[in-house]
């Protein structure tokens, strides 16, 4: 049994060593491609192509490579119309999968990324929103202002309320910043819940094969109710979905 057991370990390694070559020639090859897209001065959606493509590649690369899938609960709830969607952060397996699955999307995300050479720069121009997390009141101020041309340029927004990855079984409080920019702009709000950690760990270490669900909730007027009154009820919709979901 040791042996075995020795014998699938060895496997699981050499998939994801497999994997992360592919990951490396894809996003060389499709960042390249959208930053070339970008000295074109060719529209956003354009931009977005190659993003979306890497993202839909990345997803049967995890099928293929590290027998890693994904079930979707509630795809009718996605919406055509920019719109902020507030998604649960577990792993890296969510900001690789949701290009190829939400429409016309960009993300707020730590700007530290943008210093990746090549793959930085492809985040710049497809309109990313970076933030310093280290300076809470500017960031604020940055995601309201940039989250407004964002959406008026036809763009959705992915949110992750707590800031950063959580590991499973914790739930820290919400940020309200998604919400807010929900408030000040209109936007309908859709909250996203999966239990990505169960397989794809925070920090290094061996993915596991299986199936990842992610739960598309029904979008929510940011009319109906106050801040505190729609940032809990995310909270609290997300946060039990995960737990229903095993995450």
């Amino acid at each position: 049994m040791k042996l075995i057991r020795a014998l699938w370990h060895g496997v699981l390694w050499l998939r994801q060593i497999i994997f992360v070559i592919y990951i490396a020639l894809l996003t060389f090859i499709l960042a390249l491609i959208t930053v070339i897209l970008s000295l074109l001065c060719l529209p956003i959606r354009i931009r977005l192509i190659p993003a979306q493509i890497w993202s839909t590649l990345m997803r049967w690369g995890l099928v293929i490579f590290l027998w890693l899938r994904v079930r979707i609960e509630g795809e009718e709830n996605l919406l055509k119309e920019p719109c902020i969607y507030i998604c649960k952060h577990q792993s890296s397996w969510e900001t690789v999968i949701l290009h190829g699955l939400l429409h016309n999307i960009c993300f707020v995300l730590k700007e530290e990324l943008l210093n990746i050479p090549l793959f930085g720069q492809a985040l710049k121009v497809v309109d990313s929103i970076p933030i310093d997390r280290k300076q809470n009141l500017k960031s604020f101020k940055k995601i309201l202002q940039m989250g407004k041309e964002r959406l008026h340029s036809g763009l959705s927004i992915v949110i992750f309320p707590e800031g950063t990855r959580v590991a499973i079984g914790n739930y820290p409080k919400f940020h309200k910043t998604a919400i807010t920019l929900a408030k000040s702009t209109g936007a309908m709000v859709v909250p996203v819940a999966h239990n990505s950690g169960c397989f794809w760990p925070n920090k290094a270490g061996l993915i596991k094969p299986g199936l990842v669900t992610l739960s598309i909730g029904q979008a929510i007027s940011s009319s109906e109710l106050n801040i505190d009154e729609l940032n809990n009820y995310c909270y609290q919709w997300i946060n039990d979905k995960v737990k229903q979901i095993g995450g």
